[in-house]
Parts: structure tokens; C-alpha cells; sequence
């Protein structure tokens, strides 16, 4: 990691700077990194045109995970660099925090910076190939995940299809439940003899009896002609 050996050839650099300073590399190297940015925030304010001070205030509170203002500090020391090979370390620095963030895209364009400011830079163009495949990576793996969910939304839309096929086994809703049959109401037969008149009674029971004399009378009939006779001739 590059990163580190940056951070050791700056502290060398700022070794003879101010007191602060001094007790800031001291700071830094025991691995007091919120004391170590203390005081090169002290020290720039007593020198601030020291462009080191700015790159080793960069490196502190990148170690303490404060990018935002790591990555301001580098810009500042970038700024008041004097040669495009200093200038190209604050790039090769912002390219690594931005790698760890998974910020790809901006990773790449500040080492590309940097190799462009110092095209011998191995370090840098090895960051560079790793930051390529990674992006890549992510961009597959954002693929995958992409069609995985239009896949989900596709069975989800043949469940729908399947469901609205099937014949619905709910009663309409204009037709109402019938109420159930109170034990106490007695149901009628229309035909009963409760609803006849006494005349059609007594017209059946005619009838009936006619019925009856004609089965007789044909009973009657039907007997004597069964019957053998015994005649004789003498």
C-alpha cells in the first residue's frame, strides 16, 4: 500500500519544520492520529505555506477515516506543490481513499492524474488496473442484480395472469345470501286439502267413487268370460 510509504517520506520531508510539526510526526508514527492532525492543524497555522504540512495532515485523518476533510487536505497540499511529481502523490492518495470507498469512477480519474503528472509511477499504474477490474466488477455484479429483479417482476406477472384465468368462486356481489328458515314457520302444500273447497271435496270423492264402479263392472266382465261353461250334449 502505497499510502504508507507516502505518508514515511513526508514525515522525513517535515522532520525539521516547526515544533508542532515535529510533535505531529512523533504523534503520527505511534499511531495518535487524532493528535497527529491537532497538530498540523497548529503548525499550518503557524506556517501555512507549507505544502507538507498539508500532505501529513491528509494521511492523519485518512487514517482516521475522515475522507471528506483527508481529501480536502490533499488538495491543498496539491495546490501548493512545486513539482507535478509532488503534485502526483496527492492524486495517487485520493485515487486510494476513493478505491476503498468503492468510488471507482473518481478513484480512476485521480490515478490517471497522477500517472499523467509522473508516467514512471508503478505504484499508480497498478492502482489504476485494480481500480479498472473492480469497476467492472461492480458494474456485472449491478447487472446480475438487475435482471435477477426483472426476473422476480416477470413471476410476478405470470402469478397475476394465472389468478385473473381462474373462474371466481365468490358469489356476485348484487346476489344476497338466503336467510336461514325459522324452526317456527311451517310450510304449506299447495295441494293439501286444507286449501280445497267443500264442493271440489265432494266432486272428488265422486269421482273416486265412480272409478271404483267401473273397476267393478269390469272385473265382473272379465270373470264370466273366464269362466268355462259345462254344456253337454246328451
Amino acid at each position: 500500500m502505497k499510502i504508507f510509504s507516502l505518508i514515511i517520506l513526508a514525515l522525513l520531508l517535515s522532520a525539521s519544520a516547526l515544533n508542532d510539526a515535529r510533535k505531529a510526526n512523533e504523534a503520527f508514527q505511534r499511531g495518535e492520529y487524532d493528535l497527529a492532525a491537532q497538530l498540523y492543524r497548529q503548525a499550518i497555522e503557524q506556517n501555512p505555506d507549507d505544502a507538507r504540512l498539508y500532505f501529513n495532515l491528509g494521511n492523519a485523518l485518512a487514517n482516521l477515516g475522515s475522507d471528506e476533510e483527508a481529501d480536502e487536505a490533499f488538495q491543498e497540499f496539491r495546490d501548493r506543490a512545486s513539482t507535478p511529481q509532488e503534485q502526483a502523490l496527492a492524486d495517487y492518495n485520493r485515487g486510494k481513499m476513493q478505491t476503498d470507498r468503492e468510488q471507482y469512477d473518481e478513484a480512476l480519474s485521480n490515478f490517471r492524474d497522477a500517472l499523467r503528472k509522473n508516467p514512471d509511477d508503478e505504484d499508480a499504474r497498478h492502482n489504476y488496473e485494480l481500480a479498472q477490474r473492480r469497476l467492472q466488477q461492480q458494474q456485472e455484479q449491478q447487472q446480475e442484480q438487475q435482471q435477477e429483479q426483472d426476473g422476480d417482476g416477470e413471476d410476478e406477472d405470470d402469478q397475476d395472469q394465472d389468478q385473473q384465468g381462474e373462474p371466481d368462486q365468490q358469489p356476485d356481489a348484487g346476489q344476497q345470501p338466503e336467510s336461514p328458515q325459522d324452526p317456527g314457520d311451517e310450510l304449506q302444500d299447495p295441494g293439501s286439502p286444507d286449501d280445497m273447497s267443500r264442493e271440489q271435496a265432494e266432486n272428488l270423492l265422486d269421482a273416486l267413487e265412480q272409478l271404483e264402479r267401473e273397476l267393478l263392472e269390469n272385473r265382473k266382465k272379465e270373470s264370466e268370460r273366464s269362466t268355462p261353461r259345462n254344456e253337454r250334449d246328451w
